[in-house]
């Protein structure tokens, strides 16, 4: 089996010098080969040759820069191998089905290729199996769960070879421009993305759609003493291992959690599953951490496993809706799940805040672990209008017509959003939890959170201007 380590120092000794020259027979000599050899099981054991490797990892990397940098297209080019601009566009749009301007417009996607990682699967003995996907980019957890949502799901599709982009899955699903809250009930859970769901998994069936994926979503039924009523535990397991042995992450929501989690790989034959997540912690940003579970069964809620891509519709068409989304979670005025959404959430979430009488209550009741941190979770809501201005501001150059509306509608936002900070930078000492017990303080802040709501009632209108425009 010592060819499995060679061949990953072969990928170890490209990826270490994929901007320098290199030579075949080189690459052969790290992985202590003759060159005939090294060429056939490099071949047989990734489907590629090394030269179409080296190639997807370049115009890969070159498409990142792009996206990240303000380079010029023909210095990239240059700087990945390619002599000419015309000879970088030909193999570029080949490998990423759009132009170097299109990607650098943010007009297309262009296509995550990841370094190889060789595993094999080692089967016996007691049945013990193993697979991890390999390459599971970072997923930032900086207390907001909001965000922590959108990192998971870019983390998910980057492991798909799909770059979706933060700002577009942040907007789609909802995320960017929604408020919940639950009158007069301090917990926690409003920020969680199935909070504006009328039907089960409506916002994530809309944002598979609105990018292009189709999904099964599975929701575990028990009887009331936690016994399975439509599924059993081998089926669970092997739709899990399935998916991961194609290289997709599940998605899934355990017993106790408001947040998704992605399972990425198994061990026993997926009697334990490996899964990337944020771990509570009292610092301001941890790293997802990579941890197992036994027992899993027994907590899921429920799942979703992707199944294939699909042709996306016109982004005029897509952005229409999108708007049409954004104005009826603004207004509306039905509960969901005895929570209210938009502005009727902003006003409860104003009026619980400025009138809750607090005397009663513990420090610890009161503070970051209590009913401040409750608040707090209104503002990550609040806060994760930022996350989607980005798209909005792509929308306005690929849309002229809509400029003027949208630019309004960023900037309003944007300071909705700011709202978000407000209590960490005027209120000094508040996490104590003694200061936000204080009636006057809380004051100042229902009052700044008004000026906030009033800020998105103004964006709301501009999108409501371009859908009376476009006769939606």
């Amino acid at each position: 089996m010592h060819w499995i380590k060679e061949m990953q120092n072969a990928i170890g000794y490209i990826e270490n010098r994929l901007l320098d020259e290199l030579d075949i027979e080189d690459i052969a000599k790290s992985a202590n080969s003759s060159l005939a050899n090294f060429q056939r099981i490099f071949s047989i054991i990734t489907g590629m040759t090394v030269g179409e490797y080296i190639r997807s990892r370049r115009l890969s990397l070159a498409a990142q820069e792009m996206i990240k940098s303000e380079r010029k297209a023909l210095d990239i080019a240059l700087k990945y191998g390619y002599e000419t601009a015309e000879s970088f566009t030909k193999a570029f749009s080949r490998f990423h089905g759009a132009t170097p301007s299109d990607v650098m417009r943010r007009n297309a996607n262009a296509s995550y290729f990841a370094p190889l990682a060789i595993n094999v699967d080692i089967r016996g003995g007691f049945n013990m199996s193993r697979k991890i996907i390999p390459n599971i980019p970072v997923i930032d957890y900086y207390g907001n769960e909001v965000d922590y949502i959108i990192n998971i799901l870019e983390a998910t599709f980057a492991v798909t070879g799909e770059k979706t982009d933060k700002a577009e899955l942040s907007a789609y699903s909802g995320m960017g421009n929604r408020f919940v809250w639950q009158p007069g009930v301090w917990t926690r859970g409003n920020e969680s993305m199935n909070s504006i769901n009328e039907a089960p998994y409506e916002a994530e069936v809309r944002l598979l759609k609105a990018i292009g994926w189709a999904a099964k979503f599975i929701i575990i039924h028990r009887d009331k003493d936690g016994n399975l009523l439509n599924m059993d535990n081998e089926q669970i397991r092997q739709d899990f291992v399935a998916a991961i042995d194609k290289g997709y992450p599940v998605l899934y929501l355990a017993a106790g959690t408001h947040r998704y989690n992605i399972v990425i790989g198994y061990e026993d034959s997926g009697r334990k599953i490996i899964c990337k997540e944020a771990v509570e912690t009292t610092a301001v940003h941890v790293d997802s951490e990579t941890v197992v579970h036994d027992d899993w069964e027994n907590s899921i809620l429920e799942y979703v496993l992707l199944k294939e891509k699909r042709e996306l519709a016109p982004e005029r068409e897509r952005a229409l809706d999108l708007f049409k989304l954004v104005v009826s979670l603004a207004c509306k005025t039905d509960e969901i799940n005895g929570k209210k959404i938009g502005f009727n959430a902003w006003q409860a979430y104003l009026h619980d805040l400025e009138s809750a009488d607090f005397s009663a209550l513990s420090a610890d009741e009161v503070g970051i672990e209590g009913r401040m941190g409750v608040y707090c979770d209104g503002l990550c809501q609040i806060y994760g209008r930022k996350e989607a201005l980005p798209y909005y501001r792509s929308l306005a150059e690929k849309f002229p017509e809509w400029q003027s509306e949208l630019m309004i509608a960023i900037e309003a936002l944007d300071e909705c959003a700011d709202y978000g900070g407000f209590i960490w930078k005027h209120v000094p000492g508040v996490t104590g939890g003694e200061t936000f017990r204080d009636p006057a303080v809380r004051k100042v802040l229902a009052d700044e959170g008004r000026r906030a709501m009033g800020k998105e009632a103004e964006a709301i209108e501009q999108f409501v201007r371009i859908l009376e425009k476009e006769g939606v």
